[in-house]
């Protein structure tokens, strides 16, 4: 069976990613709650492709953008670009909560574009 890598996985509530390794084989990575990073997470394997489980989910890469930079923008805190983007992010939401109004597609679009850049700077600073 050969895999169209990378893939991608919400087990339970964690992020999973399955992706190519240099050598042609596959490294299953998973959120890290803390750090907000992605640790190895070969434990994932079997659950994932033999689990007939409901709470595993494949989704699309933007899906999965998505769903970190949520639990990333809900979770970190820091300094600089992205955590003021993240502090933008969960304002908007914040304030359409509280006014009980729903984000417009305008206000999605926004934020799905500024959680695709978060994700891009978040990945490419290991310092964060």
């Amino acid at each position: 069976m050969e895999a169209n890598l990378p893939e991608y996985y919400i087990v339970v509530e964690r992020p999973v990613k399955f992706v190519p390794t240099e050598n042609g084989g596959m490294s299953i990575l998973k959120y890290n709650f803390e750090t907000g990073r992605f640790d190895y997470g070969m434990e994932y394997l079997s659950r994932v492709m033999f689990s007939k489980d409901d709470d595993i989910e494949q989704i699309s890469e933007d899906e999965f953008v998505q769903q970190v930079e949520k639990l990333r923008g809900r979770k970190l805190q820091g300094e600089g670009t992205v955590y003021d983007l993240y502090e933008l992010i969960n304002a908007m939401e914040d304030n359409a909560q509280q006014t009980k109004q729903e984000l417009t597609k305008e206000d999605k679009a926004l934020i799905a574009i500024l959680r695709r850049k978060t994700y891009e700077l978040f990945e490419q600073n290991e310092s964060l």
